[in-house]
């Protein structure tokens, strides 16, 4: 209603003023006409009704001017003066105005008139004159008033109709703002207003709607933000309490805020007794010097504090700050302290001591972490005697014997005295584990270690027994007087153990064996002093069991030397130092390569490549040659599978010992190596065996070579005359080829009995339908004779050396066979 009343009196002042403007217009333009109908009627009348006076005719002057006012809408009264007399037309309905009294007084307007003087054709002077009515000039404005009012009125209606609309309709929007507003209040977070109606409710709506958004997005974060306060809230108590380490919290003044379950255990006091107590009630040491450097500790970090503030007035830089931090240890560690808490129980503890920070780095407090580690150091204890004595006899272990040999020879050597080094293996004591149980072994050892305590490491004696493991035990004697006195000691330690154990009604009789190596004779070194009694005991055993050997170091020399040279060779076979170099093989009439030979070589760190001859020897009568041959075999395969889409026609051949090859899973170890390899047909690979191993078990042989022969592996027999070549042999091995052995090849040309066994290994070659190669050609003359004996296949230096695999392709570009053996070739 307050919008009303100046919005209508703005109205009314508007429309006054415009109204002012209308009639001021309306009434300059009706007198404009009215004067110019006046003018237009004078124009007409004039001359009519000069012409009609001189005819003397006033009747017709009269009905003349009387049609005429009758036809004007603004002419009241039109008169003629003559001499004749004056003639008065008027129009009473022109001067009768409808509109209101009240307008007509407002308009003030006046009668007016047009006065025309002529002169007649007489020479008289006669008059014409019109007059207005304002009745009719204000009938006119009133009209146009009128209409306009209507209009006014009907707009205004409009307005203050729209405007009610508008102020409905806003009011309903208010209702509703305020409605969401005391909704939004309660706590209805999402309450949300609709979307409709004028744009300004809509924009409305809107605003609330995105308000209401973002507060329900920051009351939704700040609630989840303290549910996460809360839960981690719950988590530090909830950890502080599960933890098995004690945890003491103060404030910047050293009283207690918070003491979890541990901490209470190990102090007595609970959370809320100790609550706001100083920490040093709370938290007593028994030895006073600690306690002082805990009380110190904490009063420390209120000085800290202190004076970072009262420097902060004076804006400290960041090296004072450190300066004045440096003062006091940032952490206090200490352990093996015990604890008296408040029943004076006494524990012995470890704990750390640091202050709390905020982010910015001020100080607010000290947190306490201690533990107790009284069973802790009992189980240190425990696990420590455990891990240097043996669980079952109690005696020492490996572990600490290790270090107390180092100790004995250090006293042997500071005394001067020998020092034996006994290593003893029971007799058969498997056998006796088997028969009468794992606890019946057990007792036998505990009763052995028993013995070997009361005869050897007696009290004062300055002798150690130790267990190793299993069955076995070590003992380290002195030996004062000489040889005599050792050999004394280990008769009666002999005698002692192979006295009968009683268990439970049943008598059981053990011997043990006994290496011995003694210091500083032997050796100077704890470890190869154990390895030489481990030899010596060895010794024992071969030679009966039931007695001890002194190590001989001039034996153990030459086995020492063959195994360090295995023990090396098997190293290099481990990383990788063995290397497979090629050679090729080619038809030398047809000048094509058929494949090639892969040769041993070892890659050696210090010596370079190094030949076969100068390791295989060592390691050819152990099952390291084993492991190498299926090493060789795996490289072999593993490079075919790479030549295969280039050289899928070439055989390739490799060398297998005659160990390996005699050895039972032979056959089943090949099987399974070619499975791997589905890519490489069987035969493609060669396998080459010597004549001397072949004929060792022939028949056993002779069932491989079928075997490997059905899988499709080709054989060949290698250096073939050389040994014990017969045809018997030769029949019943079915291998593919023969191979003329270098030996042969190298003198062919001057010696005619090679020659000769060249001609006769090919003849058997091609009697019993055998392909035979020629090895070790070197010159392309011995090719050309032996391309004449019947032999086309060849390998060795005249084609070329052996080589890495990486720079057979490049070879295989290159070459080109010797003139002379083409033509040989059209010649034959």
């Amino acid at each position: 209603m307050r919008l009303y009343v100046p919005l209508t009196l703005l109205i009314i002042l508007v429309s006054g003023f415009r109204y002012y403007l209308l009639i001021q217009a309306e009434t300059t333009e009706v007198r404009q006409r009215a004067s110019a109908e006046m003018r237009q009627a004078s124009h007409f009348l004039l001359p009519v009704i000069k012409e009609l006076s001189a005819r003397h005719q006033p009747a017709e002057i009269k009905q003349l001017i009387e049609r005429e006012i009758s036809t004007s809408d603004q002419i009241t009264e039109i008169t003629w003066q003559d001499e004749h007399g004056q003639l008065v037309a008027e129009n009473i309905t022109n001067s009768i105005s409808a509109a209101p009294p009240w307008f007509f007084h407002f308009i003030l307007l006046k009668n007016e008139s047009q006065v025309h003087q002529i002169m007649l054709s007489d020479g008289a002077m006669a008059t014409l004159q019109l007059t207005t009515s304002p009745a009719t000039v204000i009938d006119a404005i009133w009209a146009k008033v009128c209409t306009q009012a209507k209009l006014s009125a009907a707009i205004i209606f409009t307005i203050f109709f729209l405007l009610s609309l508008i102020l409905r309709a806003n009011a309903r929007t208010l209702a509703k703002l305020a409605i969401a507003t005391i909704r939004f209040k309660k706590g209805e977070h999402s309450v949300r207003m609709e979307v409709a109606g004028s744009v300004e409710s809509r924009a409305l709506a809107s605003t609330f709607n995105s308000m209401t958004e973002e507060v329900q997005k920051l009351f939704k974060s700040l609630q989840l933000s303290r549910h996460e306060l809360a839960i981690e809230k719950e988590i530090v108590e909830t950890t502080l309490a599960s933890i098995g380490d004690a945890v003491i919290s103060t404030d910047i003044d050293g009283n207690i805020l918070t003491l979890n379950k541990v901490a209470h255990q190990l102090t007595g006091w609970s959370q809320q007794e100790a609550h706001a107590t100083p920490l040093k009630h709370v938290f007593t040491l028994l030895d006073a010097i600690d306690q002082r450097r805990m009380t110190i500790f904490v009063q420390g970090i209120h000085v800290v504090e202190n004076k970072l503030e009262s420097s902060g007035n004076n804006s400290p830089n960041n090296s004072e700050k450190n300066r004045i931090e440096s003062d006091n240890q940032d952490v206090l560690q200490s352990s093996g302290k015990m604890l008296i808490n408040r029943n004076g129980q006494q524990h012995e503890i470890d704990f750390t001591a640091s202050p709390i920070k905020r982010k910015d780095g001020s100080v607010i407090g000290c947190v306490l972490v201690f533990r107790d580690v009284s069973e802790k150091r009992l189980l240190m204890q425990r696990i420590s005697w455990q891990a240097g004595h043996d669980q079952l006899t109690g005696l020492e272990n490996r572990h600490l014997f290790t270090e107390r040999f180092k100790l004995a020879i250090e006293q042997a050597n500071a005394d001067q005295y020998w020092l034996a080094v006994c290593l003893l293996d029971l007799d058969h004591f498997q056998t006796i584990n088997e028969q009468h149980g794992q606890e019946v072994a057990n007792k036998l050892l505990q009763n052995i270690a028993g013995r070997l305590e009361t005869c050897i490491a007696t009290a004062n004696s300055g002798n150690y027994i130790a267990r190793l493991g299993g069955d076995e035990f070590v003992a380290l004697i002195q030996v004062q007087i000489g040889a005599a006195d050792l050999e004394d000691k280990l008769t009666r330690l002999m005698t002692e153990l192979s006295r009968p154990h009683q268990f439970e009604q049943k008598e059981i009789a053990i011997t043990a064996s006994i290496g011995v190596a003694i210091y500083p004779r032997d050796d100077l070194n704890p470890d190869i002093l154990l390895r030489s009694a481990d030899q010596a005991m060895y010794q024992a055993k071969l030679n009966g069991r039931n007695q001890f050997h002194v190590f001989d170091a001039q034996l153990d020399q030459q086995v020492r030397t063959h195994h360090n040279q295995r023990t090396r060779i098997r190293r290099a076979l481990i990383d990788g130092e063995l290397r497979l170099y090629y050679q090729p093989k080619v038809n030398m009439r047809k000048g094509e390569i058929i494949g090639m030979e892969a040769l041993l070589r070892w890659q050696h760190p210090d010596k370079g490549i190094v030949g076969p001859l100068h390791f295989l020897p060592i390691v050819e009568h152990t099952d390291l040659i084993v492991d190498i041959g299926e090493w060789v075999i795996h490289q072999a395969l593993e490079q075919l599978v790479l030549w295969y889409e280039a050289y899928s026609h070439w055989v390739l051949s490799v060398n297998i010992a005659a160990r390996h090859f005699q050895h039972p899973d032979f056959l089943a170890r090949l099987t399974s190596i070619l499975a791997d390899y589905p890519q490489v047909n069987p035969q493609s690979l060669e396998i080459e065996i010597l004549e001397s191993a072949a004929i060792q078990d022939i028949q056993y042989v002779r069932e491989v070579i079928i075997a490997c022969q059905e899988l499709g592996v080709r054989f060949a027999l290698d250096d073939f005359g050389t040994g014990y070549s017969s045809l018997s042999y030769l029949k019943r091995l079915p291998t593919n080829t023969l191979k003329i052995d270098q030996s042969f090849v190298r003198n062919m040309l001057e010696d005619q009995e090679d020659l000769a066994l060249i001609s006769a290994v090919i003849g058997l070659a091609d009697a019993f339908k055998r392909e035979v190669i020629a090895e070790g050609v070197e010159t392309a003359e011995q090719g050309v004779s032996l391309m004449r004996l019947g032999c086309d296949y060849a390998q060795g230096y005249v084609i070329a050396h052996p080589m890495p695999a990486r720079t057979v392709d490049s070879w295989v570009r290159t070459y080109r066979p010797a003139s002379e053996w083409s033509l040989q070739a059209k010649l034959a």
